[in-house]
């Protein structure tokens, strides 16, 4: 049958048509799970962000300059809430104290 020039067309007309349809779809699907997936993301983000700073601040407030690359540290304040993050911001004597302190609260 491929060698027929008519069948062949109807063929590829066929697959052509089905990889359409169903291309659409998927990136409709995809679009609308994307958008999700990166609301989610973004908002944890953001609550992350905004623990660091609060936290930075405490600490900065109480005289603790902790290095550089604190708030940076995407796992430091992922998982903890805030009153928990405060807790130790206001307890700790220094940055090595903080981390101990969260990484009890982990456990």
């Amino acid at each position: 049958p491929e060698d027929d020039p008519l069948t062949r067309s109807l063929n590829a007309r066929a697959r052509t048509e089905g990889r359409t349809e169903g291309w659409a779809e998927g990136r409709a699907e995809g679009r609308m799970e994307g958008r999700a997936e990166g609301r989610a993301e973004g908002n944890e983000e953001g609550r992350r962000s905004g623990r660091a700073e609060v936290v930075l601040a405490m600490l900065r407030a109480r005289g603790i300059d902790p290095g550089a690359d604190f708030a940076a540290d995407p796992d430091l304040f992922a998982g903890l809430d805030l009153d928990t993050l405060t807790a130790a911001a206001l307890a700790c004597t220094d940055e090595a104290d903080f981390r101990q302190r969260i990484g009890r609260a982990r456990a």
